[in-house]
């Protein structure tokens, strides 16, 4: 199976161009043969700086409002991800990633793991589609920091995970050796620990005196990076990745042998 990321400009916040990149970048997968397109975390509308007065709800989407801004990219054949800030029936905010395919908004995921100064709402649920002969999850950005999503989704069969980023966070003047580091690792160490393969689609560029990191990449389940994005440029990054998830290692799911330890770890998580 052939995938793509698509590592989009950093638009600035409450722009809808994003829409007209993306119908672009699916000519070309199309062109490429590639089947799926991950974009970035809010590549429609733009993530809001909160701490910089930025709101979520000034770019928030219904799920209707999104299908049909995104009407123009339903007729390609390529599936994509998309990231948008949803706005949902209990009028909450969530950072989401949609599904296109057929023509269609297959599934919505919403980020677990928002973060902790935010009103951006936490989703609550993980789901495993099939596309084509491909299970499929999501997770978006911080959501690979945890353990938990990715472990959630490969326990429920998903061979691919696609994962929308947004590293638009760092001053312009402030290091990123740090964030880059774990930008380019925590893919590898998620696809390792759960044998599957990472779709990740990052922002680059610099916007409103804030700049962005340009970590996407491909990894494949022993960890090795198939392809990776220049740090300096937007574009696509292609690799043809497994389409079905390997036979079951035990290795890292078998803790439960020596109770000791894994009641230690358990315990780490709280009480239940």
């Amino acid at each position: 199976m052939r995938v793509a990321a698509y590592q989009a400009p950093y638009l600035p916040f409450g722009s809808w161009d994003a829409v007209n990149l993306i119908a672009s970048q699916l000519i070309a997968c199309e062109s490429a043969g590639v089947e799926l397109l991950c974009c970035p975390e809010a590549i429609i509308g733009g993530l809001a700086h909160e701490s910089a007065g930025q709101s979520p709800r000034d770019v928030a989407l219904t799920v209707d409002e999104l299908q049909r801004l995104v009407a123009p990219l339903a007729s390609s054949p390529v599936a994509s991800v998309i990231g948008f800030t949803e706005r949902g029936s209990d009028d909450a905010v969530y950072s989401s990633a949609a599904l296109l395919a057929d023509g269609d908004v297959r599934t919505v995921y919403r980020k677990v793991y928002p973060g902790y100064r935010t009103v951006v709402s936490a989703g609550t649920d993980l789901p495993v589609v099939t596309l084509g002969d491909t299970p499929l999850g999501m997770m978006i950005c911080n959501d690979i920091w945890y353990v938990e999503p990715a472990r959630l989704l490969a326990a429920k069969g998903a061979a691919l995970i696609a994962v929308p980023t947004n590293s638009g966070h760092v001053k312009v003047d402030a290091p990123t050796g740090r964030l880059r580091s774990r930008g380019e690792t925590l893919p590898v160490a998620r696809a390792v620990e759960n044998t599957v393969t990472l779709v990740v689609a990052d922002i680059v560029g610099e916007q409103d005196g804030r700049r962005a990191l340009g970590c996407s990449r491909i990894v494949d389940p022993d960890g090795r990076v198939l392809a990776e994005a220049q740090a300096d440029g937007a574009g696509l990054v292609v690799a043809d990745v497994e389409p079905r998830r390997r036979p079951h290692d035990p290795r890292g799911w078998d803790g439960h042998l020596n109770p000791d330890v894994s009641g230690e770890y358990a315990a780490l998580l709280g009480p239940p």
